[in-house]
C-alpha cells in the first residue's frame, strides 16, 4: 500500500497538495483522477511513499485518506518541467497547479491517456545561450528561415512561440513555403480533434520539424528540439488574464533554460527590460540586430493644434469680463487634417488602400460637463462611459466598455444638472462619421470590439477591404494582428489620449504602436497629433530605437521602475472602509517591506472601490521565501501581480 501526494490541476486558489492511498505503483509525473469534495479532478503525482514510512503521520492526521482514482497517464510530465513550474510558482507567489494549467493545454491533459507524452529535449550543449534579436519583420523572418535550414541540417527541430492565435497563423504563412509537411501550428483555436492529431503527427514524423505555438504548449512530444524562439516579445497577449497573471514569456524562457536549449527573444522593438539585460551581458546580441527601423514610406507628422482656437483663448484671457461672451465664437474641432483629406482623395484616385488607426472605440472615449468638469460615468460600475451612435435610430447613447451598460445620451450632469456635456477625444465611430460626411463615395470598413465579434467576421471584413480598391479600413489595436501584409497608405488619427494614462509603460506602448504602423505602410505614413513636441513622435517617425531606449531607461531609473526594481502589485476590491482596513493589515503583515498604497485609476461595481498596494524590491532579491509565504497566505480576494504590465 502506498501514499500518493498529488498536485490538483485546478484554476482555483486552493490547497497546493493532496494525499491519497493506493495499492498500485504509480510513478512521479503521472496524471491521475482524484476525488475532491463532490467531484473528480485531474492531478499530477509528485511523491510516492509506502504506508510503512508514514504511519505516524497517518495516525496524527485530522482527516481520513481517500482512495486514489484512475491512473490516466504514467510519467506524463518530465521532472525537469515540474522543477521549472515549482520555481515559477515561487516567483509568482502562487500554486504550482495554476502554473501548469497556464502552460499545458487542457485538451492534452484531459486526453493524456490517449496521446504520446511530452519529451525532455536531448540537447547537444552543456549550457544554453540566449540571444536578443531586434530587427524589422522581413529581416527576422529571413533569419528564421536560415536558422531552420541550419537546424534541419543538424537533424534538429525548433519551436517558435508567439502571444496570440492570429500571430501563429501569420508566422505559419510566412515560414511554410519550402517546408510543407514539416511545419505545424498549435493553438486553442483548433478543435480538440485537430489538436490531438497535430500532436501525434509532431510526435511520430521522422524528420526535423518547425512548430509554431502559443504558450499553452510549453512541452512538446519530441526530444530533438534544440532551439526555442520567443517572437513578438513586446506584443500584447503574453500575460494571462486570470490569476496568477503569469508572464508566459518568462515562463517559456525559464523552462527552456532548464532544458539547456538555445533561446532567441525577438521583436521589431524589444522591451526595455530585455534591452537592459543585453546591456548587462545577460543576453547575446543576435544577428542582425538593428537600432534603427527602416521604412519605404514617406513619413508626415501633422500638428493638429488649432491656431485660431489658441488665438481666441488668448484674447479671452486678456479681455474684459463683459467682452468674453462676444468673443466665445465656436471654433470647429477638426477630426481630419487637410493632409489626411488629400490622402483619402489620392487613395481613391490611385485605387489603392488606406488603413486609419484609432486608439478608442465609439464616438468619443470620454464626456465631461463643461460647467463643473464632472466626467460622465457608468451608473452601474462608475467607469467613464463612451459616446456611441445607434445604427438603427441614429441617436447617441452612452455605453460602458467595462460592464456593458447602455443608456440614452439625452441627460444632464449628475452633479450640477448642466446640459453642457462635451465629448472629448476621437473614437473610431467619430472618425467614420466624419469620413462618410466628407467622402460619401468611399467605402469604409471597421474593425473594433463593437463592430466585429468573431475571428471569422474580422477576416471577412479584411477580405472586403482588400477587394475594394480606394476603400478605407478603420481599426483599433485588434486590427493590427490581421494586417501582416503592407498597405499603401497608413494614417494614425490620434494617439494623444494615451499620454494622459498614469502608466510607466505608456511611452513604450506608444512607441511600439508607431513602429508597427510605420512598418505596415508601403508608400505613406501620416500621424496626426495635438502634442507634436513629444519626443516619442521624433523617435517613432524616424525609427530611432536607440535614443528611445536610452531616454526611457533614464526615466525608469529616476523613479526606480523596471528593470531597476521588481514590482509586486496587490489589488483589493470591496467596500471602501473594509478594503482600507484590509490594506492596513496587509501593510503590517508584509513588514519590513514598504508598500505604496493608492486608489485605482478606474472604479468597479457601484458601491465598491478598488485599492492597490505596490512593493518595489530588488530583482536580485526575488523570490524571497519569507515574502512569498506571506503573499501566499493572503485571502483569495486579494489579487497579486508580480511584474505587472500596468499600475492602473
Amino acid at each position: 500500500m502506498n501514499i500518493i501526494t498529488v498536485i490538483p490541476l485546478t484554476r482555483s486558489k486552493m490547497v497546493s497538495e493532496l494525499s491519497y492511498f493506493t495499492a498500485s505503483t504509480v510513478p512521479k509525473g503521472a496524471i491521475v483522477s482524484v476525488p475532491l469534495r463532490s467531484s473528480t479532478i485531474n492531478a499530477i503525482v509528485i511523491d510516492v511513499k509506502p504506508v510503512s514510512d508514514m504511519k505516524s503521520a497517518i495516525k496524527d492526521a485530522t482527516y481520513a485518506l481517500k482512495k486514489l482514482g484512475k491512473v490516466k497517464a504514467t510519467a506524463f510530465f518530465p521532472a525537469s518541467f515540474m522543477d521549472s513550474c515549482k520555481s515559477l510558482a515561487d516567483y509568482y507567489a502562487t500554486n504550482i497547479s495554476i502554473v501548469i494549467d497556464k502552460l499545458m493545454s487542457t485538451t492534452l491533459i484531459e486526453n493524456a491517456h490517449r496521446i504520446t507524452p511530452p519529451c525532455i529535449p536531448t540537447t547537444t550543449t552543456s549550457q544554453n545561450e540566449t540571444f536578443a534579436v531586434q530587427g524589422d519583420d522581413i529581416d527576422r523572418i529571413s533569419s528564421w528561415r536560415s536558422l531552420i535550414r541550419q537546424e534541419f541540417a543538424r537533424k534538429k527541430s525548433l519551436v517558435i512561440y508567439v502571444p496570440t492565435i492570429e500571430d501563429v497563423r501569420n508566422m505559419y504563412r510566412m515560414l511554410e513555403k519550402g517546408i510543407e509537411g514539416y511545419i505545424f501550428k498549435l493553438h486553442s483555436g483548433l478543435s480538440e480533434k485537430d489538436i490531438l492529431s497535430t500532436w501525434e503527427s509532431i510526435a511520430t514524423i521522422n524528420h526535423p520539424l518547425v512548430i509554431i505555438a502559443t504558450g499553452s504548449y510549453a512541452l512538446m512530444p519530441r526530444s530533438d528540439i534544440d532551439t526555442v524562439i520567443i517572437e513578438y516579445e513586446n506584443g500584447k497577449g503574453w500575460i494571462t488574464q486570470r490569476a496568477p497573471y503569469l508572464d508566459v514569456r518568462h515562463a517559456l524562457e525559464t523552462i527552456s533554460q532548464k532544458h539547456k536549449q538555445t533561446i532567441h527573444i525577438a521583436d521589431r522593438l524589444l522591451r526595455v527590460e530585455t534591452l537592459k539585460r543585453l546591456d548587462n551581458h545577460e543576453l547575446t546580441e543576435g544577428t542582425p540586430f538593428k537600432w534603427r527601423s527602416i521604412t519605404t514610406a514617406k513619413e508626415t507628422l501633422i500638428d493638429m493644434r488649432n491656431k485660431k482656437l489658441d488665438s481666441t483663448i488668448q484674447e479671452i484671457e486678456h479681455s474684459k469680463k463683459e467682452d468674453v461672451e462676444e468673443r466665445k465664437a465656436p471654433v470647429k474641432f477638426r477630426i481630419l487634417s487637410s493632409e489626411l483629406e488629400l490622402l483619402i482623395n489620392k487613395n481613391l484616385q490611385d485605387n489603392s488602400h488606406l488603413f486609419i488607426y484609432t486608439v478608442r472605440r465609439g464616438m468619443s472615449p470620454m464626456t465631461v460637463c463643461s460647467d463643473c468638469e464632472t466626467i460622465v460615468s457608468c451608473k452601474n460600475c462608475s467607469a467613464p462611459v463612451v459616446l456611441h451612435t445607434s445604427k438603427e435610430s441614429g441617436k447617441n447613447f452612452f455605453m460602458c466598455h467595462k460592464c456593458g451598460e447602455r443608456r440614452s445620451a439625452m441627460e444632464t450632469c449628475t452633479h450640477c444638472a448642466s446640459w453642457r456635456l462635451t465629448p472629448l477625444g476621437i473614437g473610431i465611430d467619430r472618425v467614420a462619421e466624419e469620413i462618410k460626411k466628407q467622402f460619401p463615395m468611399v467605402d469604409v470598413f471597421k474593425i473594433d470590439g463593437d463592430t466585429v465579434k468573431t475571428d471569422k467576421q474580422i477576416h471577412a471584413t479584411i477580405d472586403k477591404f482588400k477587394a475594394k480598391p480606394g476603400s478605407i479600413l478603420l481599426g483599433t489595436e485588434m486590427a493590427l494582428l490581421y494586417l501582416p501584409e503592407k498597405i499603401e497608405y497608413v494614417a494614425l488619427v490620434s494617439i494623444d489620449s494615451l499620454f494622459a494614462l498614469p502608466d510607466f509603460r505608456i511611452q513604450e506602448k506608444i512607441m511600439y504602436t508607431l513602429i508597427r504602423l510605420r512598418a505596415a505602410a508601403d508608400r505613406s505614413f501620416l500621424v496626426q497629433t495635438r502634442r507634436p513636441l513629444e519626443k516619442i513622435f521624433e523617435y517613432g517617425m524616424k525609427g530611432n530605437l536607440s535614443d528611445f531606449y536610452r531616454t526611457t531607461l533614464d526615466e525608469r531609473m529616476q523613479f526606480s521602475y523596471p528593470p531597476y526594481s521588481l514590482l509586486i502589485k496587490l489589488t483589493i476590491e470591496g467596500k471602501k472602509e473594509a478594503i482600507a482596513n484590509d490594506m492596513v493589515a496587509f501593510v503590517k503583515l508584509l513588514e519590513p517591506h514598504d508598500i505604496d498604497v493608492f486608489p485605482a485609476f478606474t472604479s468597479t461595481i457601484k458601491g465598491k472601490s478598488v485599492i492597490h498596494g505596490l512593493l518595489k524590491i530588488s530583482p536580485r532579491a526575488w523570490p524571497d521565501p519569507e515574502l512569498v509565504a506571506k503573499l501566499r497566505s493572503l485571502p483569495s480576494h486579494v489579487s497579486i501581480k508580480v511584474n505587472p504590465e500596468s499600475l492602473l
